[in-house]
C-alpha cells in the first residue's frame, strides 16, 4: 500500500489567483531651487517658483510640472518681457500658480485669451476649499497648495507652515536633502549559439544601457562577455559579475541582500527583455515590502508591442526595493531554480508570497519589451520547475487613488420593507422571455409563474469627515474614493463613467448628501430627478436635516409643486462639471441596494405631492403619447376597443415631454405608454398613480429592461409588460392594437373590481 507521504506528492498543485491593484502612493514633489542640477530630478516631479529659476533648471533633467510666480518686475519697462516669458513657458508646463499681484497686470480678458492653465494662488481656496486655509503669501505655501491640489504624497525641500501642516496631517510626508532612488537592472548575459537569437539579447542590453531609468546593469554572467558591450552608449553602467554558472532566482537574491545598496529599485529580468520611459512610474509608488511581476509585451519584426496573452501565469521581470530583500532572512535553497524554465515565474511568485511580500502585475502600466522573433527556445516539457503552488497574477494597470469599497462609519441603516409581486404579460411564454433576459443583463432576477418578493432590510447610510461629492454622487476624499461593496460588478462601477477629477471645482458645504448614480442622466429632466434622486435625498434628510443636495436651477419650479421648503436646506446649483466639498458628507455608496428604488422612496413622494389620490376612479385612462401611441392611432385604435366594454370612459393624453403633469395622472385606473430604458423620462412620473391602477407598458422584445416593472411593484400598481417585435412605426401600432384588445379581454375584471 502506498503511504500517506507518497500520496501527498502525486496531489495537483494548488493555483491561486491574485488580483492585488497597486496604488501611486509616494507621488513626489521636488522644489527646485537649491539641489545639485547634476542629479536625475525628473525620475520625480519638479516645481520652480520664479521665470528665472526655470530658465536655470530647464536646461538640466528635470521634468518641471508647476511654476509659481508672486513678484512682478521692479522696473516697468521689464513687464513686457516678463508677460511674453510667462505665456511661452505656460505652454509647455501643465500649471502655473500666480499671485493677485501679478494678475493685477493685465485685465480678467487677458489672461482668459492667452492661458488655459493658470490658477490664482492668492484665491484657489474659493475653488478648492480643502485647502481651508487661505495661501499665506509665501512660495511654501504656495507649492503646498500645489501639492495638495495635485494629492502628493511627499514634498522634497519645501517645509510646512504650522496651520498647513495641520491641515495636511499624515497626508503627506516632508524630505529635506533626499534624492530618487537608483535603478538596478539584474540579468544575465550570454551569446546564443544562433546568430539571429545572439542579436536580439544584444538589442536588449543595448536598449537597457540607453535607459535614462536605468542606473546600473549588474550582469551575473557564466564567463567574460564585456567585448559585446564595451561599446554600447552607455556601457559604463554596467559592471559583470561571473559566477561560473547559470543565473537562479537564489543568486539574484542573494546579491541584493548582499552587495547592493539600501533604497535601491532592484529589476530581475531575462535577458530578452528591455525596460522603456513607463518605468518612471515606480519612482511614483512605495516599494516596502512589494515585488511587481512584470507579463511581456511581445515586440514584432514592425516593432509593433502587444501584451502576451494577456495571460496571468507568465512573468518575464521582477522589481523588489532592496531594503525588502535586505531585511529579511532567506532560505535560499528554495529558489535555487534558473530563470527561463518553464513554470519558474508562477513558483518564484508563490515562494515570494511566503515570504509576505505584497505581489501584483501593473503591466498594462509598466511596459517591459520581449525580443524573441526567431522563436528559439531550448527547454522542453521536462524542464517544468515542480511546486505545490503556482501563483496566477492578472495584469492591471496601477491606479491613482486609494480604493475602499465603504466608509468606516454607517450613521444609520434605512430599509425597504418586502414587496411581493408577479411577472405579468400576454403569455406564459412571453414571461419566461422577459424574465430570462433581464437575468442575463444581470439587474434583475425574477422568476416567471410564481411570487417574487423585493426588500432590503438595512442600507447602510454612511458618514465622512472632510469629503468630496462628485455631480453623479460618488464620494471621495483627498486619497480615496469610495467604490461600494460590489464594484467588481461593472453594473455598479459608477466611478468608471464619473467626470470627476482632481482639478474639478468644488461647490463648499458643511454638510452635503450622497446618492451615487452611474452618470449623470437621472439630472437631465425633473421626473427622473424627482423619482430616483429626490425619493432618497427626503430619507436621508429625516436623519440629517441641515445637509445639502444637488438641485439644477431650471427645476426649482417644478419643485414648487410639492409640499416641501428646499429653499431653506442650501440647496447646491447642480452643474455637471463641479463637485461638493463639504465637512461632512452622508449617504449611500453605489450598489443594488442604493439603486434600486423602495416602497418607503415612493412613499415619500407621495407624501410631498398635495394633491395625490390613494384610490383609482372607473374608467379612467391615461395614456403617454408619443411618436407610436399618438392621440390619432387611441382614437382609431384604442378607444373602440374600450368602448367594447364600456361606453362612458375618460381620457387623457399626456404628451411624453410634459414635465410635471401629476394632475393628470390622479385617478386613473388604466395608464398604457410605451417604456424603454432610454426614455425613463416618460414613465418617471407614474409613481403619482394611485394604488392599484393597472398600468400596460409595451416594450421591444429585443431591448426588454425592468427598471418600470420595478418600480410599478413597490409603488403598488398592477402592471403587465407586453412584448412588441420590431417593425415601422405602422406595423408596431397594429401590434399594439392587437395586444391590447387581448390584454383587455383577459384582464377585463382588474379594471373593475
Amino acid at each position: 500500500m502506498a503511504s500517506m507521504a507518497s500520496i501527498a506528492s502525486k496531489a495537483p498543485p494548488k493555483i491561486l489567483n491574485l488580483t492585488t491593484p497597486i496604488v501611486r502612493n509616494q507621488r513626489t514633489l521636488v522644489w527646485l531651487h537649491k539641489q545639485n542640477c547634476d542629479v536625475h530630478w525628473s525620475k520625480w516631479d519638479n516645481i520652480v517658483s520664479s521665470i528665472s529659476a526655470y530658465d536655470y533648471w530647464s536646461k538640466y533633467d528635470t521634468k518641471i510640472v508647476g511654476m509659481i510666480v508672486i513678484d512682478v518686475p521692479s522696473k516697468p519697462e521689464d513687464i513686457d518681457r516678463f508677460l511674453e516669458r510667462l505665456y511661452e513657458i505656460s505652454k509647455v508646463i501643465p500649471m502655473v500658480l500666480l499671485s493677485q499681484k501679478v494678475l493685477s497686470l493685465k485685465s480678467e480678458e487677458y489672461w482668459t485669451e492667452n492661458f488655459d492653465n493658470l490658477v490664482n494662488v492668492s484665491s484657489m481656496i474659493d475653488i478648492y476649499p480643502f485647502l481651508e486655509v487661505t495661501w499665506n503669501g509665501s512660495v511654501e505655501d504656495a507649492i503646498a497648495c500645489f501639492a495638495m491640489l495635485c494629492r502628493y504624497n511627499r514634498i522634497v525641500d519645501c517645509s510646512f507652515s504650522k496651520n498647513r501642516s495641520k491641515i495636511i496631517g499624515n497626508n503627506m510626508t516632508y524630505a529635506q536633502h533626499i534624492q530618487p532612488n537608483q535603478t538596478w537592472l539584474f540579468t544575465q548575459f550570454f551569446q546564443h549559439k544562433k546568430k539571429n537569437r545572439s542579436k536580439e539579447i544584444k538589442d536588449c542590453l543595448m536598449k537597457n544601457c540607453a535607459s535614462p531609468f536605468v542606473d546600473k546593469i549588474v550582469l551575473l554572467n557564466e564567463k567574460d562577455e564585456s567585448s559585446e558591450w564595451k561599446h554600447f552608449p552607455g556601457s559604463e553602467k554596467v559592471q559583470q559579475v561571473i559566477m561560473g554558472q547559470r543565473l537562479s532566482y537564489s543568486h539574484f537574491l542573494q546579491y541584493v541582500h548582499d552587495y547592493v545598496p539600501e533604497n535601491v529599485y532592484t529589476i530581475l529580468c531575462n535577458a530578452d527583455i528591455y525596460i522603456e520611459d513607463s518605468i518612471r512610474e515606480l519612482y511614483k509608488v512605495d516599494m516596502k515590502n512589494k515585488m511587481i511581476a512584470l507579463l511581456r509585451w511581445d515586440v514584432d519584426l514592425s516593432g509593433h508591442a502587444t501584451l502576451f496573452g494577456p495571460r496571468a501565469d507568465s512573468q518575464d521581470t521582477w522589481i523588489f526595493l532592496s531594503d525588502s530583500i535586505k531585511s529579511r532572512k532567506w532560505d535560499y535553497s528554495k529558489f535555487n531554480f534558473c530563470l527561463g524554465h518553464p513554470g519558474c515565474d508562477n513558483v518564484f511568485a508563490g515562494q515570494i508570497l511566503r515570504n509576505y511580500f505584497v505581489i501584483s502585475n501593473p503591466a498594462l502600466t509598466f511596459r517591459t519589451f520581449h525580443l524573441h522573433n526567431t522563436n528559439i527556445r531550448n527547454y522542453n516539457e521536462k524542464d517544468v520547475i515542480p511546486s505545490d503552488v503556482y501563483v496566477n497574477i492578472v495584469p492591471s494597470n496601477i491606479i491613482d487613488t486609494k480604493q475602499q469599497k465603504e466608509s468606516e462609519h454607517i450613521l444609520t441603516t434605512i430599509q425597504h420593507d418586502m414587496v411581493p409581486f408577479d411577472i405579468k404579460s400576454s403569455s406564459m411564454s412571453n414571461e419566461i422571455t422577459y424574465c430570462t433576459m433581464l437575468e442575463k443583463a444581470g439587474r434583475y432576477n425574477w422568476e416567471p409563474s410564481t411570487q417574487n418578493f423585493y426588500f432590503e432590510a438595512g442600507i447602510p447610510v454612511y458618514s465622512w469627515k472632510k469629503a468630496g461629492v462628485t455631480s453623479n454622487g460618488l464620494v471621495y476624499d483627498l486619497y480615496t474614493i469610495y467604490k461600494g461593496r460590489q464594484s467588481e460588478n461593472p453594473l455598479y462601477n459608477f466611478w468608471m463613467s464619473s467626470c470627476a477629477e482632481i482639478f474639478t471645482p468644488l461647490q463648499s458645504r458643511r454638510k452635503m448628501i450622497a446618492v451615487p448614480f452611474k452618470d449623470c442622466s437621472v439630472f437631465k429632466h425633473p421626473d427622473t430627478y424627482l423619482l430616483n434622486y429626490i425619493s432618497k435625498v427626503k430619507r436621508i434628510l429625516t436623519v440629517c436635516p441641515d445637509a445639502s443636495f444637488w438641485l439644477p436651477k431650471e427645476f426649482e419650479n417644478s419643485l414648487r409643486h410639492f409640499h416641501w421648503e428646499f429653499a431653506s436646506l442650501s440647496p447646491v446649483e447642480f452643474d455637471e462639471y463641479t463637485a461638493t466639498w463639504a465637512d461632512e458628507v452622508v449617504g449611500l455608496l453605489p450598489g443594488p441596494e442604493s439603486l434600486e428604488l423602495g416602497k418607503e422612496d415612493i412613499e415619500t413622494l407621495r407624501q410631498m405631492l398635495p394633491i395625490w389620490k390613494a384610490d383609482p376612479s372607473p374608467r379612467v385612462c391615461a395614456f403617454i403619447v408619443d411618436n407610436v401611441i399618438t392621440e390619432a392611432f387611441i382614437k382609431k385604435s384604442i378607444i373602440p376597443t374600450l368602448c367594447d366594454h364600456s361606453a362612458d370612459w375618460v381620457i387623457r393624453y399626456i404628451p411624453e415631454s410634459d414635465v410635471g403633469s401629476y394632475s393628470a395622472l390622479q385617478s386613473v385606473s388604466l395608464c398604457v405608454f410605451i417604456g424603454s430604458e432610454q426614455s425613463a423620462y416618460k414613465w418617471s412620473r407614474l409613481w403619482a398613480l394611485p394604488k392599484e391602477c393597472c398600468v400596460v407598458e409595451f416594450q421591444q422584445e429585443l431591448q426588454v429592461y425592468g427598471e418600470f416593472q420595478h418600480m410599478a411593484h413597490v409603488a403598488e400598481l398592477k402592471s403587465w409588460v407586453l412584448l412588441l417585435s420590431k417593425g415601422s412605426v405602422e406595423d408596431v401600432q397594429d401590434q399594439v392594437a392587437t395586444q391590447f384588445k387581448k390584454w383587455m379581454k383577459k384582464n377585463e375584471g382588474e379594471l373593475f373590481v
